[in-house]
């Protein structure tokens, strides 16, 4: 439950449900909805990083728009989920919430946004609200965004359009001006695997028959659930394991001074087959590096690459802080020149002579 329950809905147990992560937005979500005067704008643009909860978030957000139990002081959340309103958009059959999307192109072309502006000035069959969700709004042309420019200067009442992107930065100032961005955070490792199973509950016989894997690939995704789902059910969730077991092991290997002869061997076996795989593997290396240093300075820093946080304080005991930044800063320069097109082998020598 959040901390934030807004005034005369002392009963609401939940708000949103079905997001994980992402309290503080939730939070100032349900303050606008559920005001004495709503004040929501008529546009949001929901920006973060695949597979963080956007379209989750619209949707359930598009629920508690239209929610028939949104006033309820008795309702257990909000969206109830329960309604007829919530369930019809959760099943997608509401014909007052349309999605629009790339159809499989390289972008949302103006065509799909003329048909929105003569849409939006259709009344709504069953809601009081008419929603538009358009996924992928990064990707419009500028011929699109100019044209949906005219739809969110003047929107009929009750229009309310959610554009989802992953970078605001590819979007025009005008559109952005007119609808504020709210942004998904990247989840913590516990929320990424919440996120995978509630919305795949299956994977819990992958996490159950290959632990190590499954938290391989929540580590590798970097707060995406969606991203981890992609990854477990496809062919790449055996290499990201094998790099990064590549990638402890080179830990391990440059704590002992002793073993810089085995660290050449590891680090030219793993990161010779090509230039690329080189690059992947020394970022990959250098994410592992960078945990160990920020666990010198701060014990309970939130870890990118270590799931297991003992182990890696263990690990991070054996270097000094000052061997953990130079590894750093070497694999950093390396990880350029290969960049540049520099040979691979020569760069890889040249890096492990800096350490």
């Amino acid at each position: 439950m959040y901390n934030f329950v807004p005034k005369g809905c002392e009963a609401l147990k939940e708000i949103f449900p079905k997001i994980i992560g992402n309290e503080e937005l939730c939070a100032r979500l349900a303050r606008s909805l559920l005001a004495e005067n709503p004040d929501l704008p008529h546009a949001y643009i929901i920006e973060g990083a695949y597979g963080t909860g956007k379209r989750t978030l619209a949707v359930e957000l598009a629920k508690a728009l239209v929610c028939e139990n949104r006033t309820n002081t008795d309702a257990p959340a909000l969206p109830c989920n329960s309604c007829r309103n919530c369930r019809n958009i959760s099943r997608g059959a509401c014909p007052d919430v349309i999605e629009i999307g790339t159809d499989g192109k390289a972008s949302v072309g103006v065509d799909a946004i003329r048909e929105l502006r003569r849409d939006v000035h259709i009344y709504p069959n069953d809601l009081e609200r008419k929603i538009y969700i358009i996924n992928d709004a990064h990707t419009m042309t500028v011929q699109a965004q100019n044209a949906l420019l005219l739809t969110l200067e003047e929107p009929p009442a009750y229009a309310f359009i959610l554009l989802l992107c992953e970078n605001s930065a590819l979007m025009l100032e005008t559109i952005k001006s007119r609808a504020p961005i709210i942004r998904m955070k990247p989840l913590s490792p516990e929320d990424t695997e919440r996120a995978m199973l509630l919305s795949d509950p299956s994977l819990e016989t992958k996490k159950r028959t290959d632990p190590a894997l499954f938290d391989d690939v929540i580590m590798s995704a970097d707060g995406s659930a969606g991203l981890a789902i992609d990854l477990l059910s496809g062919k790449e969730a055996a290499k990201i394991a094998e790099a990064r077991r590549a990638s402890e092991k080179f830990c391990i290997l440059a704590a002992n001074a002793a073993k810089k002869a085995e660290l050449l061997i590891h680090v030219t076996e793993v990161c010779t087959s090509t230039r690329e795989t080189a690059k992947d593997q020394l970022e990959s290396f250098a994410l592992a590096v960078r945990d160990l240093a920020l666990l010198k300075r701060d014990g309970d820093t939130a870890l990118r690459f270590f799931s297991d946080r003992e182990k890696a304080t263990h690990l991070s005991d054996s270097f000094s802080l000052r061997k953990l930044l130079l590894i750093s800063d070497a694999l950093l320069e390396a990880i350029s020149a290969l960049e540049r097109n520099s040979n691979t082998r020569l760069t890889l020598i040249s890096m492990l002579s800096k350490f």
